[in-house]
């Protein structure tokens, strides 16, 4: 009997239910004045309880991992949505923006025309040929405004297209960054964003798996943007490209010219790190060995 009890308590740590069964069975037994049953008569009756609590367990659990998985997929379809919002919005302004700059052009196209009447009544009067120059001298006084209307919508317009582009690039999907930053190359070349335009085109075709393209955009930026903020990065990418094709003698080049042009900047730390790990150069062996 003693050791069916020190059994019945080893089991109670199954579930809370469990004890709760067990201690009703041991009232009931207590406060009856027939026979103790047994615990190989009772253990059954206790297994299968528990075996139910413990069914029970694994459905609520099958029930809350498939809620996880929905949860989970509504997530990526929110996420989805708010990058094609994110598009949407910068295409609308680029959009709107050009509808203004071509509402702007037909409101100015009249005042020509008018201008253009009053040419040959100027004509007639033989005597007096300089009005004719003057006339058309006080006309293009509103030009610098449209000029610089123009320029601030395409300004814009590069912000937002070079903005789609990086963000592509950053979720991962670089096809379509690719085709964004040369689009965005081909409408303005020589627009603000042209140079990390050529930069992240470079680092998109490097996780496309096209190294020569990628070194082409940063070749590009290196001999075009002397001054740009990824001129250090493009010198280092180019660096790295050529020690991984076994390429020491250009890869000492670049990581030598980063380090002379940017000496204050954290990358020519790398470079430095780079070139201790490039094997000795040809012209170097020959002095090593006297």
């Amino acid at each position: 009997m003693h050791h069916d009890q020190l059994y019945i308590k080893q089991r109670l740590a199954v579930h809370p239910l469990a004890v709760v069964c067990l201690c009703a069975v041991a009232l009931t037994a207590c406060t009856s004045n027939e026979k103790t049953i047994s615990w190989s008569e009772d253990k059954p009756h206790i297994q299968s309880g528990i075996e139910a609590v413990q069914h029970e367990q694994q459905v609520a659990a099958n029930g809350l991992r498939q809620q996880t998985i929905a949860l989970e997929a509504l997530q990526q379809k929110i996420e989805a949505l708010e990058q094609v919002n994110i598009q949407q919005v910068s295409m609308i302004t680029s959009l709107s923006s050009h509808v203004e700059e071509l509402h702007r052009v037909k409101k100015v196209k009249p005042r020509k025309k008018v201008k253009k009447i009053k040419k040959p009544a100027a004509k007639v009067a033989v005597k007096h040929p300089a009005p004719i120059v003057k006339k058309p001298a006080v006309a293009p006084a509103p030009a610098p405004l449209i000029a610089k209307v123009d320029r601030a919508a395409l300004a814009e317009a590069e912000k937002n297209a070079y903005t789609s582009a990086y963000l592509a690039l950053k979720s991962g999907r670089f096809d379509e960054a690719s085709t964004a930053f040369n689009k965005q190359l081909d409408l303005y070349p020589q627009g603000e964003y042209s140079d990390q335009a050529w930069y992240w085109l470079g680092e998109t075709r490097y996780a496309q798996g096209d190294h020569a393209k990628a070194h082409n955009a940063f070749k590009y930026v290196a001999d075009h943007y002397a001054n740009s903020v990824k001129h250090a990065a493009a010198l280092l990418k180019l660096g790295q490209l050529a020690q991984q094709q076994n390429k020491h003698a250009e890869a000492r080049s670049y990581y030598q010219r980063l380090i002379q042009t940017h000496a204050d900047s954290s990358l020519s730390e790398q470079a430095r790190a780079a070139l201790s790990n490039l094997p000795a150069s040809p012209t170097a062996t020959p002095e090593k060995q006297q």
